[in-house]
């Protein structure tokens, strides 16, 4: 049997970069831990999902379609592109649509890189972000933070020749910290016009803080910044993966010309046209995440825990070298929470902003942890 660049067998017809990733480790879901432990009653506070569940009108639009199962979905997403442009103020032709704001990740990386380019990321940041580049066979180039937020001197600093995009979470996850608009603009204005500037909006709804607001300006007046956003967190959409890019048209369009079509399922779709409706269960939801994050804070310096001020639907708590201690100490209490060290920050534990009722049971068991 030939053999190729010194592989044998079924392996020789693989990519040699596919050897170099690392599957994406979700938290624990909550039949794992019940299974595992024996427990009955288990909160998942890991995965940053919003704990309210999706609006009831959305419930009952999935329900009215599910007999048209049989049928395709709309494959350019056209009635939701309409009513989300209503609402942002552009066209459709400055939306495109994908199976979460992931999807519009791995697509850009199709889009945009090559074999030698590079890609300037946050580090640490987003664990999605460095595959696009070592599936493309190009280069991470990456920027350590500065006091736990993107540096964003140092990531204009770092593009070159061949940098063909930055990607920048913003708020950052897994830190939950913010860059606010003036920032953003001055690196939208001073990386070379070549380079992709991608802002990853996942957690935009919930920042609270006075400049912010003006990405969509930003992007929209500069020919080289996109936005992406999604419907898995605000809108509690996770199940159904569904997000969305937004940019001018001529970078819209590269995306197009990538993307599967039916990419976007029709669940999906009815579920993200009746959230876009249901403003009440947005505003409640945000108003429960900003208390439940003060709460958090609190409630953590009260057991000798520092917090990063988060402008997401999660915070950041220091823990040390307690970190797997405490972790398997919540997970014994049937709390799921999430290990930083695998996101890059060692010594930390990743906590969802529960309900109010969900908040008080994390940190009790935080507390019973401590003392273990």
């Amino acid at each position: 049997m030939a053999e190729t660049s010194g592989r044998r067998g079924i392996e020789s017809c693989v990519k040699p970069q596919v050897a170099q990733l690392r599957p994406y480790s979700p938290g624990k879901p909550i039949s794992e831990v019940q299974r595992e432990l024996g427990l009955t009653d288990v909160i998942k506070l890991a995965s940053n999902e919003n704990p309210f569940g999706p609006a009831p009108r959305v419930v009952e639009a999935i329900r009215a379609a599910l007999p048209e199962l049989a049928l395709y979905p709309d494959a350019g997403a056209v009635e939701l592109r309409t009513k989300l442009a209503g609402q942002l103020g552009v066209t459709i032709d400055h939306l495109s649509m994908g199976n979460g704001s992931d999807e519009l990740l791995q697509l850009i990386g199709y889009a945009v890189l090559d074999e030698g380019d590079e890609l300037v990321i946050g580090d640490p940041t987003f664990a999605r972000y460095e595959p696009q580049a070592t599936l493309n066979r190009a280069r991470a180039v990456k920027v350590p933070l500065r006091d736990m937020t993107h540096d964003v001197e140092a990531l204009a600093a770092a593009c070159g020749p061949r940098t063909k995009a930055i990607f920048l979470a913003n708020p950052h996850n897994p830190a939950g910290t913010f860059n606010p608009d003036a920032e953003v603009e001055w690196l939208c204005d001073n990386v070379p016009e070549h380079v992709l500037v991608v802002l990853d909006e996942a957690y935009y709804e919930f920042v609270d803080q006075p400049d912010h607001g003006r990405s969509q300006a930003i992007a929209l007046a500069r020919p080289n910044v996109l936005i992406l956003r999604t419907f898995s967190k605000v809108h509690a959409l996770a199940a159904l993966r569904v997000g969305y890019a937004l940019a001018r048209p001529e970078l819209i369009r590269w995306i197009e010309q990538v993307r599967e079509p039916f990419n976007v399922n029709s669940l999906a779709q009815v579920a993200a046209l009746a959230a876009l409706d249901d403003t009440e269960h947005v505003t409640m939801a945000l108003a429960a995440n900003a208390s439940g994050r003060e709460r958090l804070y609190a409630g953590c310096a009260q057991l000798g825990l520092r917090t990063v001020p988060s402008q997401a639907n999660f915070v950041l708590i220091e823990v040390g070298e307690r970190e797997a201690a405490l972790y398997q100490g919540l997970l014994r209490r049937g709390v799921i929470v999430r290990g930083c060290t695998p996101l890059g920050f060692p010594g930390y534990l990743r906590i969802t902003v529960g309900t109010p009722e969900q908040v008080e049971r994390c940190l009790e068991a935080l507390g019973a942890a401590l003392g273990d």
